[in-house]
């Protein structure tokens, strides 16, 4: 099965941010490709300060056959991204069921 790509834009994170979020982002992107293929996974990160904290927008588009969005808020980034990768994976498998009953 050919892998796909991901890509993330507007993630400005230090370097043990950006370490974990590798490790997340290559754990969901293995656990997709066992499930289906896709050619490319877009995330975008918006941050918008709330009192002392961050609030953590993350908007996400799987290209596969088809086009998928998914969207999440948390303070937690980390839950965030894990929430838009299991929102994705879940349409797209979804969509891939419901195809294969109408055949």
């Amino acid at each position: 099965m050919a892998g796909g790509k991901i890509i993330l834009s507007d993630f400005k994170l230090d370097v043990a941010e950006k370490a974990i979020l590798d490790n997340l982002v290559k754990n969901y992107k293995n656990k997709i490709e066992e499930k289906l293929q896709f050619q490319e996974i877009r995330l975008r990160l918006k941050k918008s300060q709330h009192g002392k904290n961050f609030l953590h927008q993350v908007q996400g588009l799987m290209i596969s056959n088809k086009r998928f969005n998914a969207e999440s808020s948390d303070f937690n980034l980390y839950a965030a991204t894990a929430e838009v990768f299991e929102k994705l994976m879940h349409e797209a498998e979804h969509t891939k069921r419901t195809s294969r009953q109408k055949k």
